[in-house]
């Protein structure tokens, strides 16, 4: 690991933003750079896209990462005192082409199984946005399988489906030769943060031993998996129409 500092800065013209972390966020990096092999906030879902436009689904998603800030954020902490997150002004979304048309069923989903290892294997480099891929599956004529990789310090469950519902809104739109006026640009994760450094700690502490005093063991989890089991799903599946 380098001790030179990373050269970031707002006069770079293609960063539009820098600002702290959230206490989460410094979590999930901590973990993620001490255990890398691991991938425990690297996550896929796999789309089953059903006689798709396949310009106007990627042209969609681009709106979508150009509309939200999170979605253009490398994170960054070589040489600095507390890590950063950096937003770009301009980013472009990766996008693969794989053709698996020809084979059969079987080998399809042999094939899937080892895309879905071997991508987890590659990971997400932090400083590079977007931390979000695709990777488009042909499987026939009217059939697509699209693999959605991204990093969790990106989005969180509620946040992931507001930006999901906004895609397919805005690809129907699209596909219909229409303009879709999605909701104003929602405010910066930024204000989030400035909100967050400006809480009283202690309060917050004091508040939250009062609330588990008398706890003494973990509360499990509904859902919650037995020891040993395995903590890396190969990925999550979702079957749409667009």
């Amino acid at each position: 690991m380098s001790n030179e500092p990373e050269q970031i800065s707002l006069t770079d013209s293609n960063v539009e933003d820098i600002y702290g972390l959230s206490p989460t966020q410094e979590l999930m990096l901590l973990h993620t750079l001490r255990e890398p092999e691991a991938a425990l906030f690297f996550q896929q879902m796999v789309l089953h896209l059903k006689d798709p436009d396949i310009s106007l689904f990627v042209k969609a998603w681009q709106r979508i990462l150009d509309r939200h800030p999170i979605l253009r954020t490398s994170f960054h902490w070589e040489g600095l005192n507390k890590p950063v997150q950096v937003v770009h002004r301009q980013v472009e979304l990766p996008v693969e082409h794989l053709d698996w048309r020809g084979l059969p069923g079987p080998e399809q989903e042999q094939r899937l199984k080892a895309f879905l290892h071997a991508n987890r294997q590659r990971g997400c480099v932090l400083t590079q946005a977007p931390l979000l891929r695709f990777t488009l599956i042909r499987l026939d004529e009217t059939n697509y399988s699209c693999v959605k990789t991204q990093h969790h310090l990106l989005l969180d469950a509620w946040s992931g489906a507001v930006v999901f519902k906004e895609v397919q809104k805005l690809y129907r739109a699209l596909r219909h030769g229409r303009e879709l006026a999605l909701p104003p640009r929602p405010r910066s994760y930024r204000d989030y943060i400035t909100w967050l450094q400006r809480q009283d700690l202690s309060m917050a502490e004091a508040f939250w031993r009062e609330q588990l005093a008398g706890f003494t063991a973990p509360t499990p989890l509904p859902g919650e998996k037995a020891a040993g089991s395995s903590t890396q799903p190969a990925g999550r599946f979702l079957t749409i129409d667009v």
